[in-house]
């Protein structure tokens, strides 16, 4: 009985679709009556319409020109806007009054009212219903809400005019805003439920997730004058620098090479230059940053540590502008302007070093020669439409340097390092209703870094080469003020090009140099697909919930994996919270260290058949606690992190390019737990940060140390950074910045028979005492690497940078003019920071000591900043 139902049934649904499908209709109706419309339309068809004159009676006249459409096609462009329906009941078309929704979207984009720079993280509230959202990344908000005639509208942003607005209630409203700058404006309005940025650190669930502030990214002193990223990240708690001189960052006992950094999405593999202190990030150019340590949201992965993601500035699309740099560590410009007024925008800069130019006349031995970076940033954007936007970014830097010896040190080193990154970004985002937005975008980066050290006759090269194609493309979906849905796909296509070679220098045996042409290509691809789930549970819990899974192919090896990710929060009450966090992440890609050279030696290479990818189980949990309306915020966070599949690798001589790295590489486990303490004073006249790190992290390697564990070459076991700012006036402020840090491990053998011996390889001392085991060549061989593996510490790290700044604001006929003087220090009282440490004999006692080579102990600097 039910089948004879329901196929009757059908057959009813089936010819009304017929009769709404089967007959092409044409008309051409111009500013008649509604009721005149439907008479027309019946004209043409076999069926009549039926409806109450009251329904009709208000209906505006009708314009409409059709062709060959279907009468469903033309039903629909009739009443659309009309707040009318219709059924099909036997030969009759019945119009009704279409049922009021219970809910509405209101949905819109917040942007600079100068610039036309989307503002990501402004707050958009209805007061009156006690709901609100922040804007996404690319400014984009999204707010479901009851049905009523009207409600107002807080909009509001730090540093931004907060505006308010009347808007109609009865159907979904696109509602965008142009906020004003308030330069004087230091807090929320009292009366507004508007969010405070201040507040991240309490109510968003991602534990170690920090936007890094303005006054953190310019005004802290650096080496460079004029403010730095990465000397801003590395004052957070959990986060420390490498040596002087050198490169990257090191994050809760992970190598350099585990922190995934994007500049405007797009991979870069080293974001510091030679000299440490000064990144590649052009301050002018950057419109946001921010670090995440733990609680990683699923669309990040293939990287362990960390996640810096860094937004350039869009340019303005309304008028032109830019910057002027000139100073004794560099110099640069950025320009930006409208290409074409409220639709699209350019933003161009440029940086290049001018501390060679300066203290090479100075510099008479044992000195870094030859040095310098430069710096290009370029992005257009363009508004397509009011639902789609795309922009393009391209980035070029390189470094070069080289490290010069005393000549009367027989035993002294020569150490020359080059690198350079590129990459180019496009992106297209796009509006698919007042809840569905997505952002696509295509990359292309290549890096290359040449390292090569020469000692005692003896020369070691290393070259890593990377070139990435990486598409993807991440939907958001608002259900609602508390509730939002991510999901997307990931692939990513690279090339890698590693080698190394070691052997006397030429004229001795005429070993060659690696010649980056003629290195064979190792290619692979990693497809990867994620959904996450963030949700706010009544007013006091919010739970990220979120899944990835990439699967790897390279030489016929594959590998699946499946990362949940999970984050949790629970507010104590308005300024008090506990999060909580686990993670689990794999690594494709592995910056190599060595465990036998008596030299800073790294390489890239990738997985394969011969070596598995990294991982990392990573549990944390904090108590934050913001004081005096958020005037002062503080945060405890604890964390334990397992690694698995840990690599080293061990160089030797080598007089021909060897391309199969992976064969001298062993494998081993890590582990590192620690606290971290943070407090800092965001607003008044002075301001200021202190955090404190306590951090443990060994690695385990059978065929290392005699299997015992060892402590990780950047095992810290404490770091304290203090920094303070003070502004005298509108004009004159000052500020310091200190660190203080226990030194880094070192492996030291103490044998010496490899500079006395024929033959022996001072770069690579141990390499014929035993054998690591590895899964290449060696995977055979029993025995193992006969050293106490980082059996050396540095001395402890200490510095002490500071800086004076004088500002001055006038207006002209053409706009704001700004200048300024900034008057830094790096290193004040000339500590002698270990900057590189090799091995060598003194020739007096024949004994090896390990000697290190301190970074340029003061570098004042001197900058003149004009802004228009």
């Amino acid at each position: 009985m039910l089948f004879v139902l329901f196929f009757f049934t059908g057959l009813g649904v089936s010819a009304q679709d017929n009769l709404l499908t089967s007959s092409r209709l044409s008309v051409d109706i111009r500013n008649r009556s509604f009721p005149e419309a439907l008479a027309i339309i019946e004209s043409r068809v076999s069926l009549r319409f039926a409806y109450g004159m009251e329904l009709i009676r208000k209906q505006e006249k009708v314009t409409l020109t059709a062709a060959d459409v279907s009468l469903r096609d033309l039903l629909g462009l009739l009443l659309r806007g009309r707040a009318l329906s219709y059924r099909v009941i036997g030969h009759q078309i019945v119009l009704e009054p279409m049922a009021k929704p219970s809910r509405i979207v209101l949905s819109g984009y917040i942007r600079d009212s100068r610039s036309g720079e989307f503002l990501a993280g402004a707050s958009v509230v209805v007061p009156t219903l006690r709901v609100g959202v922040v804007s996404n990344a690319w400014g984009f908000y999204s707010l479901t809400l009851p049905v009523m005639d009207s409600f107002p509208i807080d909009v509001s942003y730090i540093g931004y005019q907060r505006q308010e607005q009347q808007a109609p209630a009865g159907s979904d409203l696109d509602l965008s805003f142009l906020l004003e700058r308030d330069y004087i404006q230091e807090d929320i309005h009292p009366l507004t439920f508007a969010r405070d940025k201040r507040e991240d650190n309490i109510k968003k669930s991602q534990a170690a997730a920090f936007e890094i502030p303005r006054d953190m990214l310019v005004e802290s002193p650096s080496a460079g004058g004029a403010g730095d990223l990465i000397n801003a990240v590395e004052r957070l708690p959990g986060v420390q620098a490498g040596m002087d001189g050198s490169p990257g960052y090191f994050v809760r006992g992970g190598n350099a090479g585990q922190n995934l950094v994007l500049l405007d999405e797009a991979t870069l593999y080293n974001p510091s230059h030679i000299f440490g202190p000064v990144s590649i990030f052009h301050t002018p150019v950057i419109q946001r940053a921010n670090l995440l340590k733990e609680g990683f949201p699923a669309s990040y992965g293939d990287h362990l540590s960390s996640v810096l993601d860094v937004v350039m500035k869009d340019g303005s699309n309304q008028q032109t502008g830019g910057n002027i740099d000139l100073g004794t560590v560099a110099a640069g410009a950025t320009v930006y302007g409208p290409i074409s007024k409220g639709q699209s925008s350019y933003l161009l800069s440029a940086r290049r070093s001018t501390a060679d130019w300066l203290l090479h006349p100075l510099l008479q031995k044992n000195f870094f020669d030859n040095y310098y970076f430069y710096d290009v940033n370029a992005k257009v954007n363009f508004t397509l439409s009011p639902k789609d936007r795309l922009l393009l970014s391209f980035y070029t830097g390189r470094d070069n340097n080289r490290y010069t010896s005393d000549s009367a040190d027989a035993t002294g080193i020569d150490y020359s390092l080059h690198f350079g990154n590129s990459t180019f970004t496009a992106r297209w985002n796009h509006q698919y209703s007042g809840k569905l937005f997505s952002n696509s975008s295509v990359e292309y980066n290549r890096y290359h870094q040449f390292l090569s050290a020469t000692q005692n006759g003896y020369v070691a090269q290393l070259y890593s080469g990377i070139r990435d194609v990486h598409v993807k493309t991440n939907f958001t979906y608002y259900l609602s003020p508390a509730h939002s849905i991510g999901a997307g796909v990931d692939y990513l296509n690279q090339t890698l090009y590693p080698a190394s070679l070691s052997g006397t220098v030429p004229g001795t045996d005429s070993t060659g140099g690696i010649v980056p042409g003629n290195i064979p290509a190792k290619g692979s691809s990693r497809l990867a697909l994620y959904a996450s789930d963030d949700m706010r549970l009544g007013q006091r819990v919010q739970l990220y919930a979120g899944v990835r899974a990439p699967v790897y192919f390279s030489g016929g090896a594959r590998y699946f994996s499946v990362e949940p990710r999970l984050a949790f929060l629970y507010m104590i009450d308005a300024a008090t919270s506990v999060k909580l966090s686990y993670t689990l992440m794999h690594q494709y890609l592995h910056l190599v260290q060595s465990y036998n050279a008596s030299f800073p030696a790294e390489i890239w290479i990738g997985s394969g058949p011969e070596v598995r990818p990294e991982s990392s189980n990573e549990v944390a949990a904090g108590l934050f606690r913001n004081f005096r309306q958020n005037t002062w915020q503080t945060s405890v966070e604890l964390y334990y992190r397992r690694l698995g599949n840990q690599l080293l690798f061990g160089g030797g001589t080598s007089p021909t390019v060897d391309n199969a790295v992976e064969n001298e590489v062993v494998f081993g486990r890590g582990w590192s737990y620690g606290a971290e303490f943070f407090v800092r004073k965001n607003r008044g006249r002075w301001t200021g940060t202190l955090a404190y790190s306590l951090s443990y992290a060994r690695q385990r390697f059978d065929s290392l140390n005699l299997g015992q564990s060892f402590p990780y070459a950047f095992d810290r076991r404490h770091l304290l950074d203090l920094s303070w700012g003070y502004a005298l006036n509108d004009h004159w402020r000052v500020a310091a910045n200190f660190v203080l840090a226990s030194g880094r491990a070192f492996t030291l053998d103490t044998d010496t028979t490899g500079f006395f011996v024929r033959g022996g390889n001072p770069l690579y001392p141990s390499q014929a005492r035993g054998r690591a085991v590895g899964r290449g060549r060696n995977r055979d061989t029993v025995s193992t690497f006969g050293i106490k593996t980082n059996n050396y510490r540095l001395e402890p790290y200490d510095r002490l940078d500071l800086s004076v700044r004088y500002r001055k604001t006038r207006t002209t006929r053409r706009g704001v003019l700004e200048t300024e003087w900034i008057f830094a220090v790096y290193n004040v009282y000339g500590r002698r920071n270990g900057s590189l440490v090799y091995r060598t004999i003194n020739p007096a006692t024949r004994q090896v000591e390990a000697k290190e080579i301190p970074f340029i102990p003061v570098i004042p600097s001197v900058t003149y900043s004009l802004k228009f």
